[in-house]
C-alpha cells in the first residue's frame, strides 16, 4: 500500500495526509435574486486536493524536491472517498520546509518537515 505516487515513483509515507474534493461553480452561481435561493451552475465536479506532510532526513530532501517541482505531476493517490486510488494531473503549491531536528551535526542526518498541497488541474 502506498499513499502517493508521482510520475510512477512512490513517495515516502507521510505522517499527515488529507484528501478533499470540491465542485467548481460558474461565476453566475450564487444568491443573486429576491428569492434567496442558491442558483448553482456546476461546471466541474470533484476537483481533488491533497494536503500532505512528511518528516524526512536531509538526505531525502533533494529527491522530494525533484518529485514535487515539475509543472505537471502525474499523481496516483489513495482516495478514501472511493476506497481506492485516484489518478489525476496535479501541481504542488504552498511548499513549505521546516527544520525539525538536528542529528550528529550533519545536514544529511538532520530531520525536516516538508508540506505542500497537491491540486488537481
Amino acid at each position: 500500500m502506498y499513499f502517493i505516487k508521482i510520475n510512477n515513483r512512490e513517495l515516502p509515507t507521510p505522517f499527515y495526509y488529507s484528501v478533499s474534493s470540491r465542485d467548481i461553480a460558474s461565476s453566475d452561481s450564487g444568491r443573486s435574486d429576491e428569492t434567496g435561493l442558491v442558483h448553482r451552475n456546476r461546471i466541474r465536479r470533484s476537483v481533488k486536493t491533497c494536503d500532505v506532510k512528511w518528516r524526512i532526513p536531509g538526505s531525502m530532501l533533494g529527491q522530494l524536491d525533484t518529485d514535487l517541482s515539475a509543472e505537471l505531476l502525474e499523481v496516483s493517490l489513495l482516495d478514501p472517498a472511493s476506497a481506492g486510488y485516484a489518478d489525476c494531473d496535479m501541481y504542488a503549491e504552498s511548499l513549505r520546509s521546516d527544520f525539525y531536528q538536528q542529528q550528529n551535526g550533519l545536514e544529511s542526518e538532520s530531520w525536516w518537515e516538508i508540506s505542500c498541497r497537491l491540486t488537481e488541474y
